[in-house]
């Protein structure tokens, strides 16, 4: 039934994505509306894939593709703003209809994902966001903290950890002094500090080099690498 499907693995068998889904989605996004993607997508969850496999390997995988469409020449910075818009909302859809109660056993575990300052496209943080949102954790992100400087959030409440995301070497710099600044101010002096982005998969090495504890290929990842690196701080703490 909608609404009883984990984003983690359950362990029964589920449809996989195949290669031409996700170009049926791309097209859906690009030349047709959210409507049609989302037709698309609530189509495969009710014929058994997971909302895992959803988030990871259909709409992750259709946001990749159309950014390789742009750099290809096969569409303009428009038609990809616009694509990754529509797969966004998509994405809110879905996770709305799937939403999972709030935990109220103990506090939530609070996180900070925001962009690098001077970054354009958010859909991939965003796709973490719903991962720690599912995993019980309480999130800050572009939605709730728009127009405000993380350094300032940081400084005005506790945060377990902050993510922030980068997609290219021209802002390296700039996340580099951000992470400083957040260490410096944060209310949290053992706040853990995690980078994703197409950048650090390629340069897993650079982690160290903008002065991050880690980094995730994605947000089931993400929120693995989280509890590790609170379990490691808490320890060394």
């Amino acid at each position: 039934a909608r609404g009883q499907e984990p984003v983690s693995a359950s362990g029964a068998p589920t449809r996989q994505i195949e290669s031409e889904q996700v170009d049926a989605l791309v097209r859906a996004v690009m030349t047709q509306d959210t409507a049609a993607a989302l037709l698309l997508v609530r189509a495969l969850i009710h014929g058994g894939v997971s909302l895992e496999s959803i988030y990871l390997d259909l709409l992750s995988t259709a946001a990749r593709r159309t950014g390789e469409m742009w750099e290809a020449d096969l569409c303009s910075f428009t038609d990809v703003t616009i694509g990754l818009w529509r797969l966004q909302e998509v994405m809110h859809e879905v996770g709305m209809a799937n939403a999972i109660p709030p935990r109220t056993a103990e506090p939530p575990h609070r996180v900070l994902l925001r962009q690098t300052p001077g970054e354009q496209h958010s859909f991939g943080l965003n796709m973490v966001a719903e991962f720690f949102r599912r995993a019980g954790w309480q999130v800050h992100d572009d939605s709730s903290e728009a127009g405000t400087d993380p350094v300032d959030n940081v400084r005005g409440r506790w945060f377990d950890v902050v993510g922030l995301s980068l997609s290219g070497e021209r802002h390296l710099d700039v996340l580099a002094t951000t992470i400083h600044a957040i260490r410096k101010a944060s209310r949290n002096r053992g706040v853990g500090v995690m980078v994703g982005g197409p950048l650090f998969i390629e340069h897993p090495d650079w982690v160290a080099r903008v002065g991050a504890d880690t980094t995730a290929n994605d947000g089931r990842q993400a929120v693995l690498q989280a509890h590790s690196m609170i379990g490691l701080l808490a320890r060394c703490g």
